[in-house]
């Protein structure tokens, strides 16, 4: 019978939590936006140019935010062989994901700090090019290489929201993201709520 009565118990808690935490699910498509950043990638690649989409996708509990995002950058370089000749590269990366983000609590603030994570679906590729350098004797040198792969990823992310006006929030956030190509990013950007 004790078993019976624990079981029961359980059960009663774990419906009643259920029902809590699903009555402040607020999940669908909110709003959308653009974000530019700076984005620095592992070694030797250097710095570029980043872009970004975002969509903001409802919340879990009032605290807890979904997101998507798509980044992209691109990063060509030359770099020389000691031999004469030189080789080009080229890194491209486009990421898929989804989000979760925690929001501090900050009564009555425009500013909303936050910190979260998500999971990527990541698509990366390489190209390398070199000239070919006549010896007298012949061409060595030169042909080019490309490769690509997909991976998933994770990102850790920090960040906070302002509200420039009703609906259209800005902000700014740091991001590390892990996959084939691990990058650190800086982004800016702003995002519009939808039906506003």
């Amino acid at each position: 019978m004790k078993n019976f009565t624990k079981t029961i118990l359980a059960s009663v808690l774990i419906l009643t939590f259920a029902t809590v935490a699903f009555s402040q699910v607020d999940i669908g498509f909110k709003g959308i936006g653009g974000k530019v950043g700076f984005v620095s990638p592992e070694d030797p690649i250097g710095s570029t140019l980043g872009l970004g989409v975002v969509a903001d996708l409802g919340t879990i509990t009032p605290d807890i935010h979904l997101s998507a995002f798509v980044d992209f950058w691109n990063k060509s370089y030359d770099s020389g062989s000691g031999f004469g000749y030189t080789a080009k590269w080229t890194w491209t990366e486009m990421v898929f994901g989804a989000a979760a983000k925690y929001y501090f609590p900050m009564e009555g603030s425009k500013f909303k700090p936050y910190a979260g994570g998500g999971l990527g679906f990541a698509y990366g590729k390489s190209k390398w090019t070199s000239d070919a350098i006549n010896t007298g004797f012949g061409t060595i040198g030169g042909g080019s290489y490309s490769s690509s792969n997909t991976n998933i990823g994770f990102r850790i992310l920090a960040g906070a929201d302002y509200e420039l006006s009703p609906g259209l929030t800005g902000f700014a956030e740091a991001t590390y993201h892990i996959d084939g190509v691990d990058y650190f990013g800086i982004f800016v950007g702003v995002t519009k709520t939808l039906g506003q």
